[in-house]
């Protein structure tokens, strides 16, 4: 099973809606990680039988999204949020050790807008960059295991 994360649109819905249409057809969950308001919005109403989690951006000003989430996904365990409360622009030790604390498998996180991968003891880390700067994430969830990587739309 297919999750698409994306974050940071910053209002380029050309790029948040590109991706969409790429993976529509085989994604199980999109995520998206924040500064993403308007488009989650328009993806809501345009697309109401594809599954979206998403949580609140430092610019997300009047959103209701949590500032993290952590769900169960295809048996694993995945927590995710913008970024900013955990500091992530100085390190990732503090959303590291929050995602730890929740017991997750996979840790997602945006705000920086640089794409980032790795595998901390057994914690799959992501950022998939910025949609708005063309980059955004896919992870695999397989009985086989977590393929996981950081891609670009052009």
């Amino acid at each position: 099973m297919r999750i698409v994360v994306t974050s940071d649109s910053h209002r380029n819905s050309r790029n948040f809606f590109e991706v969409i249409d790429r993976h529509k057809k085989n994604a199980g969950l999109f995520i998206d990680l924040g500064d993403s308001e308007h488009e989650i919005e328009l993806f809501e109403m345009m697309n109401p039988n594809l599954k979206i989690k998403n949580v609140c951006g430092n610019n997300d000003w009047s959103s209701t999204a949590p500032i993290s989430q952590v769900i169960t996904f295809n048996g694993k365990k995945v927590f995710f949020t913008h970024g900013h409360k955990f500091h992530v622009k100085y390190g990732y030790g503090e959303v590291i050790a929050q995602a730890r604390s929740a017991g997750a498998d996979i840790c997602l996180f945006g705000h920086t807008h640089v794409p980032y991968f790795e595998i901390v003891d057994g914690l799959y880390v992501m950022n998939p960059g910025a949609v708005c700067e063309n980059s955004y994430g896919i992870i695999d969830i397989e009985p086989s295991g977590i393929m996981a990587y950081t891609t670009k739309i052009n």
